[in-house]
């Protein structure tokens, strides 16, 4: 009978403990999961920047956690532009699909849920700085980026601070930063309302959009000598709020675009004319596209020529699979480096352009690429090469436990996790 017992007795303590492991498997999940996330976005951070040693950027910041987490060149969405490519980073979808096609739009809602709206809906506390297309998002603290409020490249911070949730945000970070109370919103600003709000509320997802190196880009160049000064003000700044992030938390650093400079106007309907031909042709996402066969056959005749400007023809497959409202052209180009077409009438087919930075072109153009780099507890250090920006948003997903219900591409957790 002893031996009857002790073999009762031995079976029943693995159920035990099985039902001990069931009961703590939430529990022990969720701690494996219970990261703090903070991204950053620098918008217009050419991946250039960091990776060409000419350039002579001084960035220890972003250097340092480029050696100690993942990096990787990001092939953009179409339209390549701010408010469309920072919803398809929070949300995992092109800007077809999440409804934000341009930056003019006031006050953008998403068609799928963002990363902000899972991340709440799992009692994760998430905080937005001047982060776009998030007014009257189910963000708790917020400062918005407002785009009719802006003037040219400035934004009066009062504006910003109107709009704050809760109210009176801005004013508490004032007494704390005294220096924040300026009249323009700038990414020192961005950087004081971060640093604040990991001190005081400690989220869960902090997101963060530094805006000066694209603002200068446009007004001096790409890779200008000045935009490289001006990320190198980001670096430092960059470098406060990892300072201010708990312990253990992974930083993510993204850009929503390349940059090049508009050196060439190329001018697709002056070469039709001056050829004979007549037909419709259109600018659209950098690309010259036609739904005209004989417009196509035009084109496809000066494409050798690289005194037009072309510089390859762009397979229909790879315009519907990143632009479906293009699907009604039968052909489409694409333009060399520095030359930017457009659909103005008058002047030389190629002629001078503004000389001026710009994006808004072909995500799939050599070498007009953006940046994503994480780093943390948990990452290792890894050379990505070149990555989907769809790939950014399941990825940051996973570093906070979540999924994202919308997103299709594969994220990089399983690559980059220790």
């Amino acid at each position: 009978m002893q031996n009857v017992r002790n073999t009762r007795g031995g079976q029943s303590c693995p159920r035990l403990l099985l039902l001990a492991l069931l009961l703590l498997l939430p529990a022990l999940l969720a701690a494996q999961t219970n990261r703090k996330l903070v991204v950053i976005s620098i918008d217009g951070l050419d991946a250039r920047f960091l990776s060409e040693p000419n350039l002579r950027v001084k960035a220890p910041n972003l250097r340092k956690l480029m050696r100690d987490g993942s990096g990787a060149r990001v092939i953009g969405v179409a339209p390549s532009e701010t408010w469309p490519a920072h919803a398809s980073l929070v949300t995992g979808v092109s800007p077809w699909q999440h409804g934000v096609l341009t930056n003019d739009q006031p006050a953008p809602v998403l068609k799928v849920p963002a990363l902000w709206d899972v991340a709440a809906a799992h009692n994760l506390k998430v905080a937005a700085v001047y982060w776009p297309g998030t007014l009257g998002a189910n963000i708790a603290f917020n400062l918005p980026e407002l785009r009719e409020t802006h003037r040219g490249n400035a934004v009066p911070l009062d504006s910003v601070a109107q709009k704050s949730t809760p109210a009176g945000l801005a004013s508490l970070i004032e007494k704390k930063y005294p220096a924040f109370d300026k009249e323009i919103w700038t990414d020192a600003s961005a950087a004081q309302a971060a640093t604040y709000l990991l001190g005081a509320d400690m989220p869960d997802l902090l997101l963060v959009h530094f805006v000066d190196v694209d603002s200068e880009e446009h007004e001096t160049g790409a890779l200008s000598i000045y935009s490289r000064e001006a990320l190198e003000n980001d670096d430092d700044l960059v470098g406060q709020i990892v300072a201010a992030a708990p312990r253990g938390a992974v930083i993510a650093i993204v850009s929503d675009h390349g940059f090049e400079n508009s050196n060439r106007a190329v001018r697709p309907r002056v070469m039709l004319m001056q050829a004979g031909v007549r037909g419709r042709v259109e600018v659209r996402d950098g690309l010259i596209g036609t739904s005209d066969p004989a417009v196509a056959a035009a084109l496809r005749k000066l494409l050798p020529d690289r005194k037009w400007g072309l510089s390859r023809e762009v397979p229909m497959a790879e315009v519907r699979a990143k632009a479906p409202m293009l699907s009604k052209w039968v052909a489409a180009f694409d333009t060399l480096p520095d030359c930017v077409a457009t659909e103005e009438e008058r002047g030389p087919a190629v002629g001078r352009g503004p000389h001026t930075g710009t994006h808004l072109l072909w995500p799939n153009r050599p070498g007009y690429r953006s940046v994503f780099i994480v780093a943390g507890e948990g990452i290792r250090p890894l050379k990505l090469g070149d990555i989907d920006m769809l790939q950014i948003a399941p990825t940051l997903a996973d570093v906070l436990g979540l999924k994202l219900p919308a997103a299709k591409a594969a994220s990089l957790w399983r690559q980059i996790s220790r």
